[in-house]
C-alpha cells in the first residue's frame, strides 16, 4: 500500500503545478506560440525600432507585452515608464529568461516606474543578456485607458 501511495500524492502534487505562468493564453496552461497579439510574451510587440509604445486597456484585454533589446557591452541605469492611465494599471519588467526583475504597483492612476541596473556582465555568455520583456496590466475589468510605455537605457557607461 505504501508503494501506491507515494506515486499518487506526486502525482496530485504535479497536476496541481502551474507550469508555463503567464505565458498561455487560455485555459489549458499550455504556451500558445501565436503572435497574433501582445497578450502573451511569445506576441510581445517589439520595441527595438521604438522606445515608445502607445497601447490601450480594456475589459476585454487587460494585459500587453512588449520586449526590447538594450544589447551591447554596456552598463547603465534601465527606466520603464507607464504614463497617461486614467485608473489603476501596473507594469512589471522581466529578464530573458522570463525571471520578474521588477514591478511598480502604485495606486489609482499614478504614474508606474521601474528603474534597475544593467550589467552587461550578469549571464555574458549568453546572447540573450540584454532582452527585457515588459508586462503591462490591468486586475480591474471596468478599466479602459489609453496608456504611453516608455524605456531609457543610458549607454553612458561603456566597458
Amino acid at each position: 500500500m505504501k508503494l501506491l501511495f507515494a506515486p499518487l500524492v506526486v502525482s496530485l502534487f504535479l497536476a496541481g503545478c502551474d507550469t508555463y505562468p503567464d505565458i498561455a493564453d487560455d485555459s489549458s496552461n499550455r504556451p500558445d506560440p501565436s503572435e497574433a497579439s501582445n497578450d502573451t510574451f511569445f506576441g510581445a510587440e517589439d520595441l527595438n525600432e521604438s522606445n515608445t509604445a502607445i497601447g490601450t486597456l480594456t475589459g476585454d484585454d487587460t494585459v500587453d507585452h512588449y520586449k526590447f533589446n538594450v544589447g551591447g557591452n554596456f552598463n547603465g541605469p534601465l527606466i520603464v515608464q507607464l504614463n497617461g492611465v486614467t485608473g489603476d494599471a501596473d507594469i512589471e519588467l522581466y529578464d530573458y529568461n522570463l525571471n520578474l526583475v521588477s514591478w511598480s504597483r502604485n495606486p489609482d492612476g499614478s504614474e508606474e516606474e521601474i528603474t534597475v541596473w544593467h550589467d552587461a556582465a550578469f549571464n555574458s555568455d549568453s546572447y540573450d543578456v540584454g532582452l527585457y520583456f515588459i508586462r503591462v496590466y490591468s486586475d480591474h475589468a471596468d478599466l479602459i485607458s489609453d496608456y504611453t510605455l516608455q524605456y531609457d537605457f543610458d549607454k553612458g557607461n561603456a566597458e
